[in-house]
């Protein structure tokens, strides 16, 4: 039934020239619209990653802990926006093998993984987060011992 449809649309733009004006028009303006609604979207979206500074952000308790098929992050964030809610946190996390002694430790990176934390904390308030990690490479041997650390890369806020 649609190739029906496609065949009288393409018949019309051949044989009358005020259908393909109107074509040309509509096209057009979906463009147009298209464009503007894109445009849009990507201005909010840079306004929602400034919206949350780091500095209004309280990270407590945050635990890196190996489970049966990969790692488990959690902790506790506090907003301390007074305007916005947090929606999502972008974490990078590297784990490393030290070996040596303290005062000479030698550190090696065996991992990193860029994780997304979507939440959902209004101003003023806090909220615990898990988050199960996998490293490339499957199980990691470890020569010395296991020292993690994270950053946060992107805040997001509505």
């Amino acid at each position: 039934m649609v190739w029906v449809i496609g065949i009288a649309v393409l018949a019309l733009l051949i044989i009358s020239v005020w259908f393909r004006k109107v074509a040309i028009g509509v096209i057009i303006l979906a463009v147009l619209v298209g464009s503007l609604i894109y445009f849009l979207s990507e201005r909010e979206e840079e306004r929602a990653l400034s919206r949350i500074p780091f500095a209004e952000l309280d990270f407590e308790n945050v635990t890196l802990k190996p489970n049966y098929s990969g790692y488990s992050l959690s902790g506790r964030i506090k907003n301390n926006s007074q305007e916005f809610t947090l929606k999502q946190v972008k974490l990078l996390i590297t784990l490393q093998d030290c070996t040596g002694a303290p005062d000479a430790r030698k550190c090696v990176t065996v991992g990193e993984s860029h994780e997304s934390v979507n939440l959902n904390i209004p101003s003023n308030q806090a909220r615990d987060f898990e988050k199960v990690l996998y490293f490339p490479g499957g199980n990691l041997k470890f020569l010395g011992e296991l020292e993690w650390s994270y950053s946060v890369s992107g805040i997001k806020g509505e």
